[in-house]
Formats: structure tokens, C-alpha cells, sequence
């Protein structure tokens, strides 16, 4: 279910076209679902009622959020107050949009996870397990790259992630990049272990639900409280991996020609248009 709820945020906000991805919700999230565990055709009808209700509330209340939010952000932009500090802070509220979501669908994912088949679980979190041993074996693979091959893919990623918003890179942007890159802390593993330990909690849980009376409850607070699941070796890296990408992204903004400002203005702009046409039109 913590898949389902991640899947639904990604999809909501990413994608090549957010209209469409948006609008095509139910068959996407059907055919990811497919994957994990096959509905009953009552299952079936009550996920497609609480989806639609989840959809219209996030059209209705949700949406102005994001559109308020990146309104805020370009205003930073266009008049260069994008610091660390503020960088921050977007990314904080970005946070609390994908946690009022979490929270908000928590209550109905309980409900159906209160009426899984004891087939549908093991096919569940078989799959879920496959997924942990796929992960193991490329974390395995990494652990046999040197430093300097571990760093040139961050660097390229970094690159590619960055330059989707603002175009092609300098010598001077992809040297500050290069500067930054050995100093982030990879938390793969941190999150696998992570990953796992959350499994575990949910398929005890799930597992005594038709003898636990309080099962809505506390599925409920495993969702909305991840964590607690996390170590603090893993959250610290986080933090400190978010603070040392906010400090280079402040370097840089300053060093933006103004063509790759026009773009980032350009594709904030059309996320904009995206969030109010889609709050304007069922």
C-alpha cells in the first residue's frame, strides 16, 4: 500500500505531460496495481470509489496549493532569491504537499488493506521481495565500482537532472557540479534496509488484521509516520545531502545565463498552466 500511495504522488506530479498523466489516473494506477496483487471485483469497485473521491478532493483543494506554491518560486526566481535558505524551504513545502496526500489517503488504504485475501497478501509481498533482492544485487554491483566511478555518475546525473530545467550546462556550471559531487553521501543501502524494515512492520500488522480490532488504526499511523522505520544514520545523510544540494544549487543560480533563466521561468510556467487547467476542467 506505502507503494500505491507513492505511485499515486509520482504521478500526480511528474511525467512528460501532467494533463494527460492526470487525466488517465485510474487506468494507470489499475495497470501498476496489476502488478502487485489481483482485485476481486468488489475490491476493484470500492479502490475505484475512493480514487475518485481522492482525485476530486486533490482537483478541488490540492491543486491551488501547488500553483501557490510555484507562483512563490518564481517570483524567487525572477528576483534572485533563490538561497540555500529559501531553496530550503521549496523543497520543505514540496514535502508537505506529498505528506497531505500520504495522510489524506491513508484512512481508505487501511480499508482495503482490512480485506486482503491471505493469497493476495503472500502475492503482495512476494512481489515487494523480488523488488528487495533486484535492489540487493545492483547495490552489490555498485559496491564494486571505484570512488571516481561512483562520482562520474553522480556527476551525470546531477547534470542531467539540472540541465532538464535550464538547458545545456557551462564549463563554469558543470566545474561547480564536479566540486560538489564526492561530498554527497550515497543512502541506498540506508534505504533498502529501510525499505525492508517497513515491509516487515506492515506484513505483521496486515497479518493479525481480521484478529486486531484497532487494524485501521495503527495501519493508519505505519503509513503516516515512515520514520520512524528510518535509522538516524539515514536520516542525517538526507538532511545533509539536502542541505549541501541547496548550497550548490545556490552557486548555480548566480552563474544562470539568461537564457537558461528564461527556461526554468518558462517550465514553471507551464507547470502553472498545467495545475490551473486542470483545476478549471474535469
Amino acid at each position: 500500500m506505502k507503494k500505491l500511495i507513492l505511485l499515486f504522488g509520482f504521478l500526480l506530479l511528474a511525467g512528460c505531460s501532467t494533463k494527460f498523466t492526470y487525466n488517465n489516473l485510474d487506468w494507470l494506477i489499475h495497470w501498476y496495481v496489476d502488478d502487485y496483487v489481483e482485485l476481486s471485483d468488489r475490491q476493484e469497485n470500492l479502490f475505484d470509489e475512493h480514487f475518485a473521491n481522492w482525485l476530486n478532493w486533490h482537483r478541488s483543494e490540492e491543486l491551488a496549493k501547488y500553483v501557490k506554491h510555484l507562483k512563490s518560486l518564481k517570483a524567487d526566481v525572477e528576483n534572485e532569491r533563490l538561497t540555500a535558505e529559501s531553496i530550503s524551504d521549496h523543497l520543505w513545502k514540496s514535502r508537505e504537499h506529498w505528506e497531505r496526500l500520504r495522510d489524506h489517503v491513508s484512512p481508505e488504504l487501511a480499508q482495503l488493506a482490512a480485506q486482503l485475501t491471505d493469497e493476495q497478501v503472500e502475492s503482495l509481498f512476494k512481489e515487494l521481495s523480488e523488488e528487495n533482492d533486484e535492489i540487493a544485487e545492483k547495490l552489490a554491483e555498485a559496491e564494486g565500482k571505484s570512488e571516481d566511478e561512483v562520482t562520474e555518475s553522480r556527476v551525470e546525473d546531477i547534470e542531467d537532472g539540472i540541465s532538464d530545467y535550464v538547458g545545456r550546462l557551462s564549463k563554469q556550471q558543470k566545474a561547480i557540479i564536479r566540486q560538489y559531487a564526492p561530498d554527497f553521501h550515497g543512502t541506498r543501502a540506508l534505504w533498502l534496509a529501510y525499505r525492508k524494515d517497513f515491509q516487515l512492520a506492515a506484513r505483521k500488522l496486515i497479518n493479525k488484521r481480521e484478529n486486531n480490532p484497532e487494524f485501521e488504526t495503527e495501519f493508519v499511523a505505519l503509513l503516516t509516520h515512515p520514520d520512524e522505520f528510518r535509522s538516524t544514520d539515514y536520516q542525517q545523510l538526507r538532511l545533509q545531502n539536502t542541505q549541501l544540494y541547496g548550497r550548490m544549487l545556490e552557486q548555480l543560480f548566480y552563474i544562470l545565463s539568461d537564457k537558461q533563466k528564461n527556461k526554468l521561468i518558462n517550465k514553471i510556467d507551464d507547470m502553472i498552466e498545467d495545475f490551473e487547467y486542470l483545476m478549471s476542467n474535469d
